[in-house]
């Protein structure tokens, strides 16, 4: 994220609108890029997910975590998206609920995560810390650190299987929520 854009995020979590409008415009391909392989309607999710982000960016402790958070909340968005676009979707009814974890469950979760981040060889750490919590593309994360896309692609998918292993017992969600 560029410097611009950092000082927006840092004004819109002080409640600034204007400031959340100029974020959420830097974002907006970037957002629907990530929705499209999950939905056709990738424009609404990417929307649904922006109104999420104002309505919660208060709970962003790290801003420098904001792209990362920001993909999964277009992600959920779009899956969202996509049963309801499904004739074979469950009727709401009969969706099954699932617990959202309480503030010391996440906040839990969070320590256990960034801690298996630190426990990570430095060359995973630093190709989990891009992709996931900056929310870099592969490529970028390749160009930045002059390594073959292979290789980045490789230690992406080293590191998620070193992270799920470290983390299963904190996991309560499918094994789906792992995958990138």
């Amino acid at each position: 994220m560029d410097r611009q854009t950092a000082e927006q995020l840092q004004r819109a979590r002080a409640g600034d609108v204007e400031a959340f409008a100029y974020v959420a415009t830097a974002f907006r391909e970037q957002l629907v890029a990530w929705a499209r392989p999950f939905t056709m309607d990738a424009e609404d999710a990417a929307q649904e997910a922006l109104l999420v982000a104002y309505a919660k960016l208060g709970e962003l402790r790290e801003p420098e975590a904001f792209a990362g958070w920001l993909r999964v909340l277009v992600r959920s968005a779009a899956i969202r998206q996509s049963r309801r676009r499904r004739p074979d979707a469950l009727e709401p009814a009969e969706a099954p609920v699932e617990e959202m974890p309480n503030a010391a469950e996440s906040r839990e979760l969070q320590q256990a995560v960034h801690g298996a981040v630190r426990e990570l060889t430095p060359a995973l750490a630093a190709v989990i810390e891009a992709h996931y919590m900056r929310g870099e593309k592969l490529e970028e994360i390749a160009h930045a650190l002059n390594l073959p896309l292979g290789t980045v692609k490789r230690r992406l998918f080293e590191a998620r299987e070193k992270l799920r292993t470290m983390l299963a017992g904190h996991w309560t969600g499918g094994d789906d929520e792992w995958r990138g």
